[in-house]
Order: structure tokens, then sequence, then C-alpha cells
């Protein structure tokens, strides 16, 4: 068991990295498009784009198989909060790109982030095999679908406000976009878990409408949220983006742990462990958040260079 809590950490440790590495490419990218040329055919230029077209493939590729892996071991309570690890890695790519040291509010947010990340590891709440007996539960069922329904809406909500509001519109954009991927995560186990079960030779009626469920939302989800993650850094600077997104991805674990799996504490003291470093880790993704809004205004002056050069001509 401590082996397997381990390695699963080590795997969602590596996911994050693996995801924000690709999200830091694909930002890398959209810096580059003016931003009076993001609104029509914006994603034709991505698509167009090495640096996000690797960036995708880390994201969907690397990180989805080392999380699925992740989901085998310990569970989704613990990986949204071990998968902020790749924040370290954003900013210190931030760094390289903007050619600058790191400052102490980096110094800070990236020991915050490691304090916060051990703490989410030693509250072992782990969600494991034993705990799938709950799919043949009509209750469980109940409960995930609430929960799903609930999180869904909130994203819709999140979303129809960014883009109607003007005001608070890269705060909502960024809420919203973290909602897809709590999903995901929340279904995730199910899915891998019931396809072990079919290759094994195992079959029932809820099950395999719990499978199909399970393929299409993660489906759906991580590609229209990778999509809306887009748009959220089309509209606001990654130094929101990041941080705010991480916060219905942080919050989602404890509900899914406590609420939809009903499971106990294995220490009293674990809740606080996660709670703690939950807390933290928001903290941290702010103070490592300014860095990456610092690769905003390095997009905005090259364009007022290449501006300037073209009046000048």
């Amino acid at each position: 068991m401590a082996n397997n809590l381990v390695l699963g950490i080590i795997l969602a440790l590596a996911g994050g990295i693996a995801n924000n590495s690709g999200a830091l490419l694909q930002k890398f990218a959209i810096n580059k498009i003016p931003k009076e040329e993001r609104e029509k055919g914006f994603y034709k230029k991505l698509f167009k784009s090495p640096y996000w077209v690797i960036g995708l493939i880390l994201i969907m590729g690397a990180s989805g198989a080392l999380i699925s892996l992740a989901q085998l071991y310990i569970g989704g309570a613990l990986i949204p909060g071990l998968m902020a690890a790749g924040m370290i890695v954003l900013t210190i790519g931030a760094v390289k790109l903007l050619g600058e040291k790191l400052k102490l509010a980096e110094y800070i947010g990236i020991f915050s982030m490691i304090i916060g990340i051990v703490l989410i590891g030693l509250s072992a709440l782990e969600i494991t095999d034993d705990d799938m007996i709950n799919l043949s539960d009509t209750n469980f069922v109940i409960r995930l679908t609430i929960y799903s329904v609930v999180f869904f809406i909130l994203w819709i909500t999140s979303r129809q406000l960014g883009k109607r509001l003007e005001k608070g519109k890269t705060v909502f954009l960024a809420l919203g976009s973290g909602f897809p991927f709590a999903l995901a995560n929340a279904w995730m186990q199910p899915f891998i878990y019931i396809f072990r079960e079919f290759i094994n030779g195992t079959f029932n009626v809820l099950n395999i409408i719990l499978f199909i469920c399970s393929i299409l939302i993660i489906s759906v989800v991580n590609i229209v949220g990778i999509g809306h993650f887009q748009d959220a850094f089309k509209h606001g600077d990654a130094s929101k983006v990041y941080p705010i997104g991480q916060i219905p991805q942080q919050i989602a674990p404890v509900i899914l742990f406590y609420g939809i799996y009903l499971k106990i504490s294995p220490q009293n003291y674990s809740i606080y462990l996660l709670l703690t470093g939950i807390v933290i880790i928001l903290v941290a993704g702010f103070l490592l958040g300014r860095k990456q809004g610092q690769l905003e205004t390095m997009g905005k002056e090259a364009e007022g260079i290449e501006t300037e050069s073209e009046e000048i001509a």
C-alpha cells in the first residue's frame, strides 16, 4: 500500500510537470499572435504553431497517460494537489523566456508549493480499488451524478459570465476553465476500474452504463476544457488564469473523498493536512503566477516593437 502511494505520487507529480510544460508552450504560442488577430481564425492559427501542437501532445498524451496511471494507485483525491507541482516548471520556464532570475516572491512560492504538496501527500487520502465496489451502489452513482451536474452548471455559468461581462471577464473565464478538469478527474478512476473489469470478463448493466458515461464525459470535458482554457488565456494573462483555474480543481478532491466515496480519514489529522496543503498551493499559485503575467508584457512589447518598425519603414 505504501509503495503504491509513493508510486502514485511520483506519477501525479510527473503528470503535473508534463501538463504545465505543455501549457507553457501553448501560452508562448498564443502570445506570438497579436491580440487584434485573436478573434478571427484563432484556433486555426494555434494549430499552425509547432509550440502549441507540442504543448497539446504533452497535455493530452504524456500528462494524460501519467495521470491515468496515478489514478490506478492513489485515485482522484490527491492528484489535483500533486499536479500543482507543475506551476514550479511554469515559473522556471517563464524566467528562462524572460531572461531573468527568480525573485524572492518566486522562491517563496516554490518553497510554499513544495510544502503544500508534501502536506497533501502526507494526508494519504487514497481512493483505491477497494472503494470501487461503490460502483454497484445506486446511491454512489446518484452522488457522482449530482456532483457532475453541479460542476457542469458552475462551469457553464462561469463561462457565460466571462463571455458577457467586461468587468471580471478574466476571473470568470479562468474559474470556469478549472471545472471541466475537476469533472474529468472524478470520472477517470471509475472508467479505469470498469475497463479492467471488462477485460477480466465482468459485466453488468450498471457498469456498462457508467463506462459509456465515463468515456463521453472524460472525452468531451477534456477536449472542450482545453478550448476554454485557451479562451481564458486569450482574454487574460496567465498570472490570473492559472491560479484561479486551480480553485475548483483543488476543492473538488475534498468533495470527492468525503462526499462521494464517503471515506473516513486514515488519520484524524489527514483532513487538516489536505486543507492546509490546498490553501498553501493556492497562495503559492498566485505568487508563481505573477511571473507568468510578465510573459504577457513581453508579448505586448514585442508587438509594439514590430508595429513601430513597420511605421518607420
